[in-house]
């Protein structure tokens, strides 16, 4: 079980404890947005929400909005995540810049993106919603609970900002993420007008087998037959985990209970499409979303537009392989990123780490795998989008 606790101090961190893992974090008023990347147009900044559950439990949810820049309250785009169901991964490594891409997309199309980290993600407080759960026993129904709890609380808190709507807003989700937003959906919260389910689901087993198939379904079915939002659903044709075969039936289940839907199958994306939100460009995916969108009578067109920092190939990369990934690096509007090369042509990549710093050490240790001798260092070639002296 998880356990957690919140310690105030006087330099304004504050600690959780859960699994015996003990993560300081920021307290939302001593974080500097301007140690964030930030792109011209946008605005960058990170937040700590304090949310009132049921029964008056306190909680606070890690969150970061990217919105466009001046003093407007821009319609809401709540996006959560998807889960790996490890205490140590999804405390320790997820953050919300693992849906970046996404949050940009919306950002330059008029919205404020707000990915917000679910309790047990992150600095988020609390335990995830597969707390106590087993393969034998997933206990769908209770996840999607937790999971609406949360994101209509983060929903409220957010309506409080001055960059927000209180009337406009929309939901979008991955993974357990999409299972989670169609939950919340449900529970036909206002001013929430569209529902967007990114490879949605939760309970995958090995071999594209799902924990209590039968269960799941009669959790999609439950949704739907309460859900009045219009909602879009997205499945990758090379999805692992969840692939288009057991989406639609996802969907048969909460369209057939009256919930209102329209189905997807996007073309595949690298090895594993189940994954394509959080790094696909947005040129993969952003029309069908914008059509939707469009249909609801939502903003869809861009405001702000995408500018490709255009860097010089590192001199020392010799492979096709090196070359390739340098270029996918340049392109990715992705927070935060960093590239590491050394002079053999060897190198690392990184992306979605929490900080700048966090990148630039990752891709360090990427590119030091390869080290052949102790003479050659890796170097960091560039942060973002800016090359490194």
């Amino acid at each position: 079980m998880f356990t957690s606790s919140l310690n105030h101090s006087a330099c304004g961190l504050i600690v959780i404890l859960t699994l015996g893992l003990a993560v300081s974090i920021p307290n939302a008023n001593a974080v500097n947005a301007e140690e964030n990347q930030q792109i011209n147009g946008l605005v960058r900044e990170p937040l700590m929400l304090p949310v009132t559950l049921p029964e008056g439990k306190p909680a606070l949810l890690e969150a970061f909005v990217t919105r466009p820049a001046g003093d407007k309250r821009w319609p809401v785009a709540l996006i959560t995540q998807g889960t790996a169901e490890t205490a140590e991964f999804d405390r320790l490594e997820m953050n919300p810049n693992w849906m970046s891409g996404m949050a940009l997309a919306f950002a330059r199309h008029g919205y404020a993106a707000v990915v917000v980290m679910r309790e047990g993600y992150g600095y988020s407080s609390g335990g995830a919603e597969y707390t106590g759960s087993t393969c034998v026993e997933p206990r769908h129904d209770l996840a999607g609970k937790r999971d609406a709890e949360d994101l209509l609380g983060a929903l409220n808190a957010i309506r409080h900002e001055p960059w927000a709507s209180h009337h406009s807003a929309i939901l979008a989700g991955m993974s357990a993420g999409g299972f989670g937003v169609l939950a919340t959906g449900a529970r036909q919260p206002k001013g929430v007008q569209a529902i967007i389910n990114f490879d949605g689901g939760r309970g995958a087993g090995k071999g594209g087998s799902l924990c209590d198939r039968a269960g799941l379904l009669k959790s999609f079915a439950s949704m739907g037959a309460t859900s009045r939002i219009p909602s879009l659903w997205l499945y990758s044709q090379n999805d692992t985990l969840f692939p288009p075969f057991t989406g639609i039936s996802f969907f048969h289940s909460y369209t057939s209970a009256g919930g209102l839907a329209s189905f997807i199958v996007m073309p595949p994306y690298d090895t594993n499409g189940h994954t394509f939100i959080e790094s696909a460009p947005e040129d993969f995916w952003w029309h069908p979303v914008a059509e939707f969108l469009q249909k609801q009578r939502l903003a869809y067109k861009a405001i702000v537009a995408t500018r490709i920092e255009r860097l010089p190939l590192p001199q020392t990369l010799n492979s096709a392989s090196g070359t390739l990934a340098f270029r996918k690096y340049e392109s990715a509007q992705l927070y935060e990123k960093a590239f590491a090369t050394d002079v053999r042509g060897d190198w690392g990549v990184s992306y979605r780490a929490r900080t700048t710093e966090d990148a630039a050490a990752r891709a360090l240790s990427n590119c030091q795998m390869h080290e052949h001798t102790a003479n050659v260092k890796c170097r960091i070639y560039a942060v973002n989008n800016t090359l490194m002296p």
